[in-house]
């Protein structure tokens, strides 16, 4: 009985034993193997840094080499040179006024990375010109940028002062090339500077609201075929620092010009009828507006028929040879010019003009008196009128006049009470 109590506890303190046994070492090998998962994803985790670490260096490393293209050239004394000349070609190329570009200042030793210059920009220039600059300098892809810039209007025009500081890298690793190598950047949401027009310069924040022009014409817009027409187109505007630009907006005639300028119209219609042009003008305020369309007509019409002139008075009709005299053994006429009671007196060798009659005397008989008009010779009698003198033949080649001519007569028409 007592043995096989024995057995039965020799049974329990054996399990009993085998169970504390077994929970010390379960919590060994347990321990164990937390503390080897813990080192693992210690390791794990080390791996993902050391992953990490490699891929922001791969990429610095990227981010590196693509400053190095962007970069300004290696050495410091060409990069300055080349970008100032840069500078001052873009700022010619959008048409500011004394474009200046100077160096200031340049930092960064032997062992630095880069080496950064400051440069200083001046000029004078109006917004739209502003914003065509600044279009070129961020289309570029160069490691630049604009720190500070200061704008001043000037009084009495559309014009700014222009200031700028600029910054621009030379990388020590970049290419050791003596020229500037700018590559086209995608900063840029527009790719022209047209683009950027209306949202910077349509809000004109340095100076009132632009109002509308208006444009006249003057000048006839009637012409007799195949004359030309030309008309001027004027502006009133009542900003007075604004210019005007014409367009010619409608017209019939391809060959019809209009000079923007000037306003001056010109065309020449070869055929009749009735032409509607429209013209309108655009000012270069900010924003530029345009004026109202402006209609014209041109009214093309045949020439019409020469208008036949009125006969002119002729004095020679009533012009009449009233006295043949020898004065002192000299022939003497007295030609009666009747309408304005002008007693005019000749001799031989006489030069006179009497109506459509010019001549000289050639000759002076007992009743009657010769003259030479036009190429022939002519006799007047006593009693007649100087128109009624007849030809008698061709003035000689060759004439031997008794005197030389003494005097000139002419008669035009006058009042007769100032007749002489």
């Amino acid at each position: 009985m007592n043995a096989s109590r024995e057995k039965i506890f020799a049974v329990i303190a054996g399990f009993v034993g085998t169970l504390v046994i077994s929970f010390f070492v379960y919590g060994w090998v347990a321990g164990q193997f937390s503390k080897r998962s813990i080192e693992k994803a210690k390791l794990l985790e080390d791996i993902k840094k050391f992953d990490r670490t490699a891929m922001q260096a791969a990429a610095a490393s990227r981010k590196i080499s693509q400053f190095e293209e962007r970069s300004l050239p290696a050495n410091p004394e060409v990069a300055r040179t080349r970008y100032q000349s840069w500078l001052v070609s873009e700022m010619e190329a959008c048409e500011l006024i004394e474009p200046d570009v100077r160096f200031m200042s340049a930092a960064g030793g032997d062992k630095d990375l880069f080496v950064k210059q400051l440069f200083a920009v001046e000029a004078s220039g109006t917004l739209p010109q502003l914003v065509k600059l600044l279009h070129a300098f961020y289309r570029v892809d160069t490691l630049h940028r604009i720190t500070r810039m200061t704008l001043r209007p000037v009084k009495e025009s559309k014009l700014l002062d222009i200031g700028m500081q600029i910054e621009a890298l030379s990388l020590r690793k970049a290419s050791n090339t003596d020229k500037l190598q700018p590559r086209a950047s995608n900063r840029l949401l527009f790719a022209s500077s047209d683009d950027y027009y209306d949202i910077i310069v349509g809000r004109n924040v340095f100076g009132p609201r632009n109002n509308e022009p208006k444009v006249t014409i003057s000048g006839s817009t009637d012409v007799f075929l195949p004359r030309e027409v030309e008309v001027i187109a004027k502006f009133e505007d009542p900003d007075w620092l604004d210019q005007v630009h014409f367009q010619l907006v409608k017209s019939p005639a391809p060959d019809a010009k209009l000079d923007p300028l000037t306003g001056k119209f010109t065309w020449k219609p070869t055929e009749e009828g009735s032409y509607e042009f429209v013209i309108q003008g655009i000012d270069d305020g900010f924003p530029a507006r345009r004026s109202p369309e402006l209609k014209f007509v041109v009214n093309a019409k045949p020439q019409p028929p020469p208008v036949e002139k009125p006969p002119t008075f002729d004095f020679a009709k009533f012009t009449m040879l009233s006295a043949v005299l020898d004065v002192d053994g000299q022939g003497e006429v007295w030609l009666h010019v009747r309408p304005t009671g002008q007693m005019v007196t000749l001799h031989q060798g006489d030069q006179f003009e009497i109506g459509t009659v010019k001549g000289t005397v050639s000759e002076i008989g007992e009743f009657d008196f010769s003259f030479d008009f036009e190429g022939k010779r002519k006799k007047l009698g006593k009693g007649d009128t100087l128109d009624q003198a007849k030809a008698v033949g061709d003035v000689p080649k060759i004439a031997s006049p008794e005197r030389t001519p003494a005097s000139e007569v002419e008669v035009r028409a006058q009042p007769a009470d100032k007749a002489s």
